[in-house]
């Protein structure tokens, strides 16, 4: 029976199938209105005193503009800020909560966070150990696997606050808030500089890639631009143009950080590609997301056919992760795991909905995170659910969880094809704006946080004395990015898009590697059993950059005799 269930299941998932405008580096980027045809200088934005313990950083700091405020955005503004860059964000929205859905931090996004100091201890995270597969109708649980401890031999995180690396589940909201205060913190402890680069002497990077034994690099104050939305960019150039109509010049680089449905994505593909076949495409699968609470009194613990499921592991119930209840005849799929210290569960249910009616990419119905949809739709879904399951819906549209929501929401299921390149010119994508991932394996934002990673090692260490040499050493280091990143982003996005058969779907392995050659799991390895996390989340992005740049490195002093 456990193998017709897994191979059932698979169709569940498998949602794919259905700075001056000279470059003189002396002062803050310039802003030209259209209206004016005019160009002014922008008073800079406030930052600390240039850092006396870093001769990289001494002359001239480096400005980076981030185009989004969202997890990929922040990440970015932390890695380079810790690298010594100053950094101003501009972000279209008036900055509302994150909400309506947790976020798995796998190993490799984890590691990360311990590093840039997260505070683990205020999200509250909860550790995902298991994952378990069940019957929708009978409650069943027909397979499971379990990973206590996965990511805590990392050997990280001391003297921080909370655990460092692990896996675990996380508030959205809680993780986007905890980013925003790392970046407007007063002080930074900054990436590890190179012995040869702070003393002038030959030796390996003190301290490795660990911020938490670097040497203190006090990046600008990071600027937060609310209600700034950005309608064009020059990458050549470093030029961005708000919707207002003013340009901001002189950037010496540009992060586009606008989500799955960036409109600015067009700007770094080539001139030869047809920008519209690269736009988020709607899938036939849609999701609901909710949270419930997971406090003595609620059914999920009163009531006996559930309780099993979600009783504490203190108190002989599983080890915390992935409950998936799958009915395979309506093809929908729950998936459930705690959060905010174990008093919250979040709740995804992917099924099959009516595709969007407006064009790719544009707004439609349904696409959005804040899309209410009614009790009666929900229920129509779950008819092939135990009774006791179908009771939680009640359960969301009566109860307010802690951020005050109540209530499902809906949004549509997108994917895109897969991209050659991030960078161009001046600029580089990150995050859902480069890679549209299905939440097939809870992969998405790890993958992002690791690419913000990669850029505070390649981006420190910048020369400060020269204009031509700084606008070189970007260029390089964006080269340098897409060699470190194009395998990793389209790996997870090509396994997540294809559903958790991949490497049995036609034509995914040879797509896969067109981009990645490294090693894959086993063709019927299930989404988080220990080959499969070994392949997409045993990753230090800090270690694969660290490597990529003594290489080169090593490389160009070679060349130089």
């Amino acid at each position: 029976m456990a193998s017709d269930f897994t191979a059932n299941m698979s169709s569940a998932l498998n949602m794919a199938s259905a700075a001056p405008t000279s470059a003189t580096p002396s002062g803050a980027p310039s802003s030209t209105s259209s209206s004016e045809a005019c160009t002014t200088r922008c008073p800079p934005t406030t930052t600390l005193p240039p850092s006396t313990s870093s001769p990289s950083i001494q002359n001239y700091r480096p400005r980076a503009a981030i185009l989004g405020a969202g997890i990929s955005g922040l990440s970015a503004s932390l890695s380079l800020r810790r690298a010594g860059w100053s950094c101003t964000i501009f972000e279209r929205s008036l900055f509302s909560n994150e909400t309506g859905a947790a976020i798995t931090l796998p190993r490799n996004a984890s590691l990360c966070l311990s590093r840039w100091g997260f505070d683990f201890d205020k999200a509250e995270p909860v550790p995902n150990w298991s994952i378990r597969f069940a019957r929708a109708d009978t409650l069943e649980v027909v397979q499971s696997e379990e990973y206590q401890g996965f990511g805590e031999d990392l050997g990280v995180g001391g003297g921080r606050k909370g655990p460092g690396g692990g896996s675990w589940g996380v508030h959205r909201a809680d993780l986007h808030w905890g980013l925003r205060e790392l970046v407007g913190a007063q002080r930074v402890r900054g990436a590890a500089i190179s012995k040869e680069k702070r003393d002038g002497t030959e030796g390996e990077v003190d301290g490795a890639h660990d911020g938490t034994e670097g040497v203190p690099v006090d990046g600008g104050m990071v600027e937060i631009q609310l209600g700034k939305e950005v309608v064009g960019l020059d990458c050549e150039e470093g030029v961005i143009e708000l919707k207002d109509g003013t340009s901001l010049e002189g950037w010496d680089l540009v992060v586009i950080a606008d989500g799955a449905h960036s409109k600015l994505l067009p700007s770094i593909l080539p001139s030869s590609s047809t920008p519209s076949s690269y736009l988020a495409q709607p899938t036939s699968r849609s999701i609901y997301r909710f949270l419930l609470p997971l406090t003595p009194s609620s059914p999920l613990l009163t009531n006996p056919a559930l309780r099993p499921h979600f009783l504490p592991h203190s108190q002989g119930g599983p080890l915390p992760g992935f409950l998936s209840w799958h009915d395979p005849i309506r093809d929908v799929l729950w998936v459930s795991y705690p959060c905010r210290g174990g008093r919250v569960l979040n709740n995804a249910i992917v099924h099959d909905t009516p595709q969007p009616t407006g064009e790719a990419g544009e707004s439609s119905p349904g696409r959005g995170w804040s899309t209410a949809v009614g009790r009666e739709e929900v229920l129509k879904v779950l008819s092939g659910f135990h009774g006791a399951v179908r009771g939680l819906v009640d359960l969301a549209y009566g109860e307010e969880g802690e951020n005050d929501e109540k209530g499902i929401k809906v949004h549509h299921l997108f994917k895109r094809p897969a991209l050659n390149s991030f960078v161009r010119g001046k600029a580089v994508v990150i995050g859902d704006a480069a890679h549209v991932m299905m939440p097939t394996h809870a992969a998405g934002g790890a993958i992002a946080i690791e690419s913000a990673a990669t850029m505070e090692v390649l981006f420190r260490d910048f020369p400060s004395d020269s204009a031509p040499q700084l606008e070189e050493f970007v260029k390089r280091r964006l080269k340098l990015f897409d060699r470190l990143r194009i395998p990793r982003c389209n790996l997870t996005m090509l396994a997540s898009n294809a559903g958790p058969k991949w490497l049995n779907v036609d034509g995914v392995e040879e797509e896969v590697r067109r981009y990645y050659n490294g090693p894959l799991p086993h063709k019927d390895a299930l989404p988080w059993t220990k080959e499969f996390r070994e392949v997409l989340f045993c990753y230090d992005a800090f270690e694969a950059a660290e490597e990529a740049v003594r290489k080169e490195e090593a490389t160009n002093s070679k060349a130089k005799g």
